[in-house]
């Protein structure tokens, strides 16, 4: 028995009918409802709750992504393409962004120098994520190792190394910045720990580093870089002048 045929039987009908919907009204205590208005009216406030909902959820999950200021604005279709391979490159994102969507496993390295749009281009690819309802993470491998170094802190200690690497594990998408910049001490091996964690758990992983492509797969070694290729990998090489600079 369906919604408008409960409200039919429930409620006595009225000799007066629905001008929208021509059926005849109920009496509802005092008032005479037009069973079909009724229904309409109760799907579209439980249509503007999930509406609202989903606002909330996603909001949560744009915060936590913790995309920096200067890219509060910078997506995906924002990006300008003055160059052939900067088209290329952009659309090896978007393509790249399409894949994790499908729920498809594989890693993407971003190399280059300063200015030419590799965070414009993973804040992109969160934004899109996020909005997609996955949730996604920015942050720079220099902030990786300082957080799980926090956790050593007896003093400040609410989470255990473990936890803060399995936290960072949770991400759909985890985008890496500046790696390469962290101290070249413990660090390194903690950075590599959560890579190695996202790769166990076969979780994609974004990696920008100012590196040349040979001496960030020297860094990572020979054990991650095969990780890292091995549920897919694809390879940007910016190599195009610093769009920072006005010439």
């Amino acid at each position: 028995m369906n919604t408008m045929t409960m409200i039919s039987k429930r409620f006595p009908k009225s000799e007066i009918a629905c001008l929208e919907h021509g059926v005849a009204k109920v009496q509802v205590g005092p008032e005479l409802i037009c069973p079909k208005c009724a229904i309409a009216l109760v799907n579209s406030n439980n249509a503007n709750r999930q509406d609202e909902v989903n606002k909330a959820v996603c909001k949560k999950h744009m915060d936590g992504a913790m995309i920096p200021e200067r890219h509060a604005k910078s997506t995906l279709s924002n990006y300008l393409t003055k160059t052939q391979r900067q088209a290329h490159t952009l659309q090896i994102c978007v393509n790249y962004t399409q894949q994790i969507i499908k729920n498809l496993s594989g890693n993407l390295i971003m190399v280059g120098s300063t200015g030419t749009g590799k965070t414009h281009l993973a804040c992109g690819v969160a934004k899109t994520l996020l909005k997609n309802g996955l949730k996604a993470r920015y942050i720079t491998s220099e902030e990786i190792a300082n957080r799980i170094m926090k956790a050593w802190d007896r003093d400040t200690k609410d989470q255990s190394e473990e936890s803060v690497i399995y936290d960072f594990a949770q991400y759909e998408l985890l985008i890496v910045d500046e790696y390469g910049l962290h101290d070249r001490d413990k660090r390194t091996e903690l950075v590599h720990k959560v890579l190695t964690e996202r790769y166990d758990l076969k979780k994609p992983t974004m990696l920008i580093s100012n590196f040349t492509l040979e001496h960030l797969q020297k860094d990572l070694g020979d054990r991650l870089w095969s990780r890292f290729q091995h549920d897919g990998l694809s390879v940007i090489e910016c190599n195009w002048a610093d769009q920072r600079v006005r010439g």
